[in-house]
């Protein structure tokens, strides 16, 4: 009997110890730590699940490094899911809101690959490809001796020669519909603006062409002179040659008699 008050006094404490005893705190993930998860999701380009974890990490540490890393690797992540404009809009941001960020070309080289990723083809409208020029260009003039020079002088040269081709297609459409007018323009602006681009000589027999059909006979005659004075080689010299009456062209092979011969028929007569 004696014992059972002491019982008692036992199960009273433990009751009280169990009522103030906590569970203990959850771990609290530091920024880094959502960096490294967010990495493990990209590193294996599972773009889907780094996309939501980055945006988690700045989100709860905006003013962390690592949220700053972390703009870069949404715009990689969305660029790899080949949505470009919302990687366009985070590689531009860190640019923007980083100046002074070593990663800097890095991004200005990615916004001008993902203008360059939507290209279309050569009968297409061309913006993507003069916003990828831009920021190529951009990206010389700043920072000429980036790891990302070469790679943007390539880039820059498919583009200009992917504008350049779209200008002689327009012009030779204008062309084929008699907008002679039309024509001259764009084989004129695009000597000046592309020569690097595309065939000069090209542009300037097609030119000639355009100009002899306008009625301009004698300035047309120029153009093809000056062609032979700067492209004596060209494979475009006998027939210009044959329009100015020095010689009779060699015979064309059957191929190129087809490509030309609409040409002949329409301007020889002069």
């Amino acid at each position: 009997m004696k014992k059972q008050p002491v019982f008692i006094v036992l199960l009273c404490l433990l009751t009280v110890l169990s009522c103030n005893t906590t569970p203990p705190a959850k771990k609290v993930k530091s920024d880094r730590q959502y960096y490294d998860d967010a990495m493990v999701f990209f590193s294996s380009r599972n773009y889907f699940d780094s996309i939501p974890a980055l945006e988690e990490l700045r989100e709860k540490f905006p003013l962390s490094p690592y949220a700053v890393l972390a703009e870069l690797r949404l715009g990689d992540s969305h660029y790899h899911k080949k949505e470009y404009e919302q990687a366009v809009h985070y590689f531009d941001n860190f640019r923007r809101l980083h100046p002074s960020n070593r990663d800097v070309p890095y991004s200005i080289f990615m916004t001008g690959m993902c203008h360059f990723q939507q290209i279309l083809s050569i009968d297409r409208d061309q913006t993507s490809a003069k916003e990828a020029v831009e920021y190529f260009k951009m990206l010389l003039e700043l920072y000429p001796l980036s790891p990302y020079t070469g790679k943007a002088l390539c880039k820059m040269s498919e583009s200009k020669k992917r504008i350049a081709e779209h200008e002689f297609f327009i012009g030779s459409f204008y062309s084929k519909k008699e907008n002679y007018q039309g024509a001259i323009e764009r084989y004129t602006k695009l000597i000046k603006a592309y020569p690097q681009s595309i065939s000069v000589d090209k542009v300037y027999f097609y030119l000639a062409e355009a100009v002899i059909l306008s009625g301009n006979q004698e300035h047309g005659k120029n153009i093809l002179k000056l062609l032979l004075k700067r492209f004596p080689d060209s494979d475009y010299a006998p027939e210009s040659k044959a329009l100015l009456g020095l010689h009779t062209p060699e015979e064309d092979a059957p191929e190129e008699k087809e490509k030309k011969g609409n040409f002949f028929k329409r301007v020889l007569p002069f």
